[in-house]
């Protein structure tokens, strides 16, 4: 399962997959996991779509499920995101 530091982070990818309209990565976050290589892969390259998404919602003061310091949310996610990837056998991805 991915663990998160924060169970925010769960809420801030959510909102992320909606607003890109990814509704594999919704599916993988809700599991809590990913079931292939195919669907890492799309986690992995879903991430740098999202960090571009949060550099826009930065420049207009964006406030994302109730947060503001939209890099730091960023950073953990990717920190979640990375370890569960790399302890399953997908760092490759």
């Amino acid at each position: 399962m991915i663990e998160y530091k924060f169970p925010e982070e769960k809420d801030f990818i959510l909102h992320y997959a909606k607003k890109l309209k990814q509704p594999l990565i919704e599916k993988i976050i809700n599991a809590g996991q990913v079931s292939s290589s195919q669907e890492a892969n799309a986690l992995s390259k879903f991430f740098w779509e999202m960090v571009d998404a949060i550099v826009e919602d930065k420049k207009s003061s964006a406030v994302v499920v109730g947060q503001t310091d939209l890099e730091a949310w960023n950073e953990y996610v990717f920190e979640s995101i990375r370890a569960y990837l790399r302890n399953n056998e997908y760092a490759q991805e």
